[in-house]
């Protein structure tokens, strides 16, 4: 037996792991990742916002209105400034953003979008061999990887090359995949090309229209501006049947945006935590039973993000938007868990927690009125977040728990660190602020929600701090 010492975080090979980490993924996959039916992807997002629209009391209708309105009006304001100034660019998104703060009738903005509409397939088609480009360079990169190691893959099985037929096979496999990734490049490039020609002419045409067009958009905006003022100025829902109507219709709209950024929230929380689970895989490759778990967990979250990218674009036909600033706080946060790995671990529980518990408060009834994200949401934080969860908190405790009074100052000015970074600017103007008052919901109830369930997690690690006192961190 050996008896060499083992230090924290860095194990000796033969370090078995006091724990039982191969609970962890059991069953990962009978859940509910390959049935399909798991979501219903059937469902009409827009319908659903109606319906619950149309059950609302005149009280909550009242509230949400009240909320919701003076955002509108903001949205109006700055794009009527943005198109008198000429720094409106006539693209299709920055019509679409128009036409959420104009009523749903309006002639002008969808007789510009259909312009746009001959182009779509095209697009499709660019973007599906982009993605299928993806999927062959990284068969190649593993097929180059196999070749270099000298390994053929039987099935799911891989062994050494021992035969001059299986040298042939990995040479005709190397072969085949170079020459389908030249032609799907051609494809692509031929596509991308006819595009981008009729694209440029499209533009051109708008551009010469674009005076008219701007007269007419600015009249348009207007007029449904001063329908909002007098709401807001009479402060009560109105009393003709076809205002409560158009009332409605722009209060879809903005929840419709609202849920964009709601959902694009989601992604890039799931994305942000890939980085310490990578991380750990790096850390914990001697202690096999972690390194499976971490694993399987990266695969959740690749899938989870894969589930609230598909929401985005089939759902809701937006674009997933992940900040500059919060690309280079993961790289920040890489370096970090490179060389400290037990403040790694520990962000990772904290951002585990609150990605939990995000997804848990969209998973209600009363705060979430589409079926489809709801579902999402409560399936995902209910079979696999809580799992995760328990990883983190599990390696944290195996590797890096002391008790000691360095640790507990690490982990405090960590949790500061990461809260102001994560909350601290959300300030009332924040688009994810805004997101929850277009569905009745203040700001407050969803930090409390979020900051009581990460004070309850974080006693599993040690660090006892009150939600009181995280509030004091992100500045509420």
């Amino acid at each position: 037996m050996s008896n060499s010492k083992t230090i924290k975080g860095r194990p000796d090979y033969y370090i078995t792991p006091t724990r039982d980490f191969t609970k962890y993924v059991r069953d990962c996959e009978e859940k509910y990742w390959n049935k399909e039916s798991a979501f219903d992807w059937n469902q009409d997002v827009k319908k659903n916002l109606i319906e619950y629209l149309e059950n609302l009391s005149k009280d909550e209708l009242f509230l949400i209105s009240t909320l919701t309105l003076p955002m509108i009006r903001d949205s109006i304001q700055k794009k009527i400034q943005s198109i008198k100034t000429g720094e409106f660019q006539y693209s299709e998104d920055a019509l679409k953003d128009v036409s959420e703060c104009v009523f749903s009738n309006n002639e002008t903005i969808s007789k510009l979008l259909t312009l746009y509409s001959p182009l779509h397939s095209d697009l499709i088609k660019v973007n599906r061999l982009n993605d299928r480009l993806d999927i062959l360079h990284g068969e190649m990169v593993d097929l180059e990887e196999q070749d270099r190691l000298g390994i053929i893959k039987v099935g799911i099985e891989a062994k050494y090359i021992e035969t001059e037929a299986e040298r042939e096979e990995l040479d005709n496999q190397l072969k085949t995949k170079s020459e389908e990734i030249a032609e799907t490049g051609i494809q692509r490039a031929k596509l991308k090309k006819g595009y981008d020609l009729n694209l440029s002419k499209l533009k051109l045409s708008v551009k010469e229209d674009q005076e008219k067009n701007s007269l007419k958009l600015v009249e348009d905006l207007s007029e449904t501006e001063s329908f909002v003022n007098r709401l807001i100025e009479s402060n009560k829902l109105p009393d003709n049947p076809k205002d409560l109507s158009l009332l409605k219709d722009l209060i879809v709209k903005r929840q419709l945006r609202a849920l964009k950024d709601i959902a694009n929230h989601a992604l890039v929380v799931e994305q942000s935590a890939i980085a310490p689970l990578t991380m750990g895989i790096i850390h914990y490759k001697r202690y096999r039973e972690i390194q499976e778990a971490l694993t399987t967990f990266i695969n959740d979250e690749a899938k989870h993000s894969a589930t609230f990218r598909r929401f985005l674009v089939e759902k809701l036909e937006a674009k997933e938007f992940i900040s500059s600033q919060l690309i280079k706080g993961a790289e920040r946060y890489m370096w970090v868990a490179r060389f400290a790995p037990g403040i790694g671990m520990f962000l990772a529980v904290i951002i585990e927690a609150i990605g939990a518990s995000y997804l848990s408060f969209f998973s209600k009834k009363e705060i979430m009125p589409d079926k489809l994200f709801r579902s999402i949401s409560n399936t995902i934080s209910v079979h696999d977040e809580t799992r995760h969860m328990d990883l983190c908190v599990a390696i944290y405790n195996e590797l890096f728990r002391t008790g000691s009074s360095w640790e507990r100052r690490r982990n405090h000015f960590a949790l500061k660190l990461i809260m102001k970074s994560v909350y601290g600017d959300k300030h009332d103007d924040h688009h994810l602020i805004q997101a929850f008052r277009a569905f009745g919901v203040e700001s407050d109830v969803l930090y409390n929600y979020v900051l009581s369930s990460l004070s309850q997690q974080l006693t599993r690690v040690g660090v006892f701090v009150t939600p009181e006192k995280l509030k004091r961190y992100i500045g509420k």
